[in-house]
């Protein structure tokens, strides 16, 4: 089933809901100075007044007063000023301008992508961390934050289900590098040598991620110097986007057979485009059984939960009662996928990307690790930092990690949302987004020619595609039609014909109303009899912005189809 559901479900928005979400928003969303003086510099003021105009981006520059002279100096001037210039003499002109015109997150029709605009609270955290400007890779260099670091990590911890004491993790720059340290944890645990030899010396081995999986699992075995053609095994996907367990017993089996070594495998929570979910209690189970049998090195498992991990606010949540008024239809599949949430405990580490659905500005990112033995895995000998003093070198991750610098705006940045809205806030923003989403799905199931790919995920992600209902009156017979994979000239000429309606529509349409993203991997076909598959192309909206109402959704429904008798 790929609409909403089969019956209505309650998809209003209750009083009391909306009067909480309204007081959040004033809270940590409205960027009043009269909340956060912080907002009240005269600079950041002038980036703000012209940011809530919600000016689309291809327009900024011509509406940004003096703005084609000012990106023309940009982009031709090379030349450093020779003296000194006194802040007493003005703003610099083009450092407004840069920031007034970028990527403009607080817009409410922006829903390109798992990001969101960042809290107020998360903002001023993140300038004290800068104005402090400690480093986290080493004590004497962090002082104080070594300590509020280890905090953050222990609530994370705790609302997981993790044990407070044995649990660790790190900040970092980015979601790519906690998927880094998950494929590195699995390396140097199953094969020791590769610390000083390299991957190719001793075992064979095989790394394990989704087919939809993000792209940084790419990246990321490229950077590591694993041979992508031949040392990885992508498993297959269910139609709910998530990773096809008989398949990933099948790959396992055959490896363990071999005598070959899998030292990580990926799962995801919370896919980019359409929000699936892999179940990881299975496959601990599964290795429990598999590496007893075989008598093989444990694999270990990390979960990319870089878009899904705040559903973890909703482990506690009673669900019968529903204190937060949460209506039917978006507690209906929150349920679902809290179900699956409470599996994350059983994962090695996690990756937790509060620079998304985490309301932080970039970068705010954090590796959680069950247990600290994984850290020491990746230790390297102590004479390789003789500048640092021996006796505080054990305190922090310094040995074990891949950088040199970890700045701390993200770890404050993220304390401070997280210590200002609480779980309750949390909650009410993870709801409001949910419910916006469910609303998309709702009203687009009523559009001729729309289609709605995995909507039983009920994530924040909304994937579609868009027929000619001119031509196409099933639009799940079509898509169904479309998932057979076949070589012949007539489906491959439909499935062109398809896609080029909708990419026609979605680019005639424009960025109105909501500014949603086209993508080239939206849905599959099914899988042949040799395992082949090809991906189907289609439109996305992500409904985390806080700032999003179901005015700007009724606005881009109405247009969705966009100039379709030009087609």
């Amino acid at each position: 089933m790929h609409t909403l559901s089969p019956h209505k479900l309650d998809n209003t928005v209750s009083d009391r809901f909306q009067e909480n979400l309204d007081e959040l928003r004033r809270l940590f969303f409205s960027r009043d100075k009269a909340v956060w003086p912080v907002f009240g510099d005269p600079g950041i003021e002038q980036v703000l007044n012209f940011r809530k105009k919600h000016v689309p981006s291809h327009r900024v520059v011509d509406e940004y007063p003096g703005g084609a002279a000012l990106h023309q100096q940009m982009m031709l001037n090379s030349k450093l000023n020779q003296a000194w210039r006194s802040p007493e003499d003005g703003i610099d002109p083009l450092l407004v301008f840069a920031a007034a015109t970028s990527k403009n997150w607080e817009d409410p029709a922006s829903v390109e992508n798992v990001i969101c605009a960042p809290s107020d609270a998360a903002i001023y955290g993140a300038f004290m961390g800068t104005v402090a400007n400690p480093n986290l890779v080493y004590s004497e260099y962090a002082g104080m934050a070594e300590d509020f670091e280890r905090m953050v990590i222990r609530k994370i911890a705790r609302l997981v289900g993790y044990n407070e004491e044995s649990a660790t993790g790190l900040f970092t720059q980015g979601g790519t590098f906690c998927n880094l340290y998950g494929y590195l944890f699995g390396l140097r645990k199953s094969l020791p040598d590769s610390l000083h030899l390299g991957l190719e010396y001793g075992q064979d081995y095989r790394i394990m991620y989704s087919q939809g999986g993000h792209y940084s699992n790419t990246t990321n075995l490229s950077v590591l110097g694993v041979n992508i053609d031949k040392k990885t095994i992508k498993i297959k996907l269910t139609d709910d986007n998530d990773m096809d367990m008989l398949d990933l017993e099948q790959q396992l089996t055959a490896c363990f057979r071999l005598g070959c070594v899998v030292p990580t495998i990926m799962l995801t929570m919370g896919t980019t485009d359409t929000f699936g979910v892999d179940k990881v209690k299975p496959v601990s189970d599964l290795l429990d059984r598999l590496c007893k049998q075989f008598r093989m090195v444990r694999p270990h498992i990390h979960v990319d939960a870089a878009v899904g991990w705040p559903l973890i606010f909703f482990l506690g949540y009673d669900f019968d009662q529903n204190p937060l008024e949460i209506n039917e239809a978006t507690l209906t599949g929150l349920k679902r996928n809290v179900a699956r949430f409470q599996e994350l405990k059983y994962a090695d580490s996690f990756t937790v990307d509060f620079q998304k659905w985490g309301f932080v500005p970039y970068t705010s990112s954090l590796v959680m690790v069950k247990d600290k033995s994984s850290m020491q895995a990746l230790e390297h000998d102590p004479e390789n930092f003789s500048y640092f003093e021996n006796d505080v070198q054990g305190q922090t991750h310094l040995q074990s990690t891949v950088e040199c610098s970890r700045g701390a705006a993200g770890m404050f940045g993220a304390y401070s949302a997280l210590q200002y809205m609480g779980v309750e806030g949390y909650q009410m923003l993870i709801a409001h987004g949910l419910q916006n989403a469910n609303y998309f799905r709702e009203k687009l199931s009523e559009v001729p020619g729309a289609l709605i790919v995995a909507g039983q995920n009920q994530g924040p992600s909304v994937g579609f595609r868009l027929y000619d209902p001119k031509k196409v009156s099933d639009v799940e017979a079509e898509y169904e039609m479309e998932k057979k994979l076949s070589d012949s000239p007539e489906y491959r000429q439909r499935l062109r014909e398809n896609t080029a309606y909708h990419r026609h529509i979605f680019k005639a349409r424009g960025k109105k109303h909501l500014y949603t993203n086209w993508i080239e991997f939206v849905s599959h076909t099914n899988y042949d009899e040799y395992g082949n598959w090809e991906p189907i192309p289609g439109e996305k909206a992500v409904f985390m912005n806080p700032l999003t109402s179901r005015e700007n959704i009724d606005a881009y429904i109405a247009g969705v189809h966009g100039a379709v008798d030009a087609y």
